[in-house]
């Protein structure tokens, strides 16, 4: 729970996200171990960012059991055991989903603004990118051919494909390349959610942190002082 206690969390995550993402991920698609490591880090970093937020005891209580159903049906899903794979990249979407809420919960809460929180803030912008893969993905595993992809590239349906990452990330900068395109109407409704937030995010961040940094800079009322003074 240090983690999230601790600004350079922030930029540990930031690190770790973006070697994942263009290093490591390209080089071993699709390895089960990459996977299972992957799953276990990204969810012992949601438990202790909800465990941190969270204080009732049953809101803990579930946090626990929800971490622990994502990591035992990947573990599950790896291991070979079928009908599995919708659940997987369900709940997997579900804790990205809950691991960015963490982020920004780090990142936009009050105190000053550091060079921690706004790779904090890049790292939340990463998150979302790839909690938008895993809905293309689930998209593709309900109905296939929802995306056409170029020749050559095959669509692995409900699992975090290098190709929806790809055009997950195109999306949200609002870049958009053309070689992936949504056929399906949730596909495009999908593709019409991610660009919206892109920059309306951006934005907002933006926002957000000009109002912390003048907050923190502003000075105090001299009343304030002799308050706390005496």
């Amino acid at each position: 729970m240090r983690f999230w206690s601790e600004e350079t969390g922030q930029t540990a995550l930031l690190i770790f996200l973006s070697f994942e993402m263009f290093l490591l991920f390209p080089l071993l698609q699709r390895g089960i171990l990459l996977s299972l490591v992957n799953g276990f880090i990204f969810s012992l970093l949601l438990l202790a960012g909800l465990l941190t937020i969270t204080r009732h005891p049953l809101l803990r209580g579930a946090s626990v059991l929800f971490v622990v159903v994502i990591i035992t049906v990947d573990w599950l899903r790896e291991a070979g055991i079928p009908g599995l794979l919708l659940w997987d990249a369900v709940l997997s979407a579900l804790g990205l989903a809950g691991l960015t809420v963490v982020v920004l919960w780090a990142v936009l809460r009050e105190g000053p603004v550091t060079a921690h929180r706004i790779r904090g803030a890049i790292a939340a912008y990463l998150l979302l990118a790839v909690f938008f893969a895993y809905v293309y993905g689930l998209i593709e595993y309900v109905f296939p051919g929802a995306l056409r992809f170029p020749e050559g590239v095959q669509a692995v349906k409900g699992e975090l494909h290098q190709g929806f990452l790809y055009f997950s990330v195109v999306t949200i900068t609002t870049l958009g390349y053309g070689d992936i395109t949504p056929i399906h109407p949730w596909a495009r409704s999908a593709v019409m959610l991610e660009a919206i937030i892109g920059p309306l995010y951006l934005a907002i961040l933006v926002a957000r942190l000009v109002s912390l940094g003048i907050e923190t800079r502003k000075p105090r009322p001299s009343h304030e002082k002799s308050t706390r003074k005496g």
